[in-house]
């Protein structure tokens, strides 16, 4: 049933033609519209009061996230990107990385 139109707010977004003709395509594969899976996207959203891209905190499931490790994903990020200085190791066998695993695990 759908709600009578003047309760209804127009939304409009303008998306590049390669992401909408995407989007078309993924949602083609439900059976359904852009447009009509953006709004139960959008009414999934307002309705469970969580959003995708609250990424640190998730208080109705978890602890919020310590600042070590904010800190600790922080400086992942930034060796990742090339900012820092990696300090990653390589191993050449899977008798090394078997051991790495030992070791940081406390197997």
């Amino acid at each position: 049933m759908q709600t009578p139109t003047k309760n209804n707010k127009l939304v409009q977004i303008k998306i590049p033609a390669p992401v909408k003709d995407k989007l078309d395509e993924i949602f083609a594969k439900d059976g359904t519209t852009t447009p009509q899976a953006l709004k139960m996207i959008a009414t999934q959203i307002a309705n469970s009061g969580i959003s995708p891209f609250t990424t640190m905190y998730y208080e109705n499931y978890t602890k919020p996230v310590s600042p070590e490790l904010k800190d600790h994903l922080r400086t992942d990020e930034l060796e990742s990107l090339g900012l820092l200085s990696d300090k990653s190791e390589t191993y050449s066998t899977e008798e090394e990385l078997d051991n790495a695993f030992k070791k940081n695990l406390g197997m």
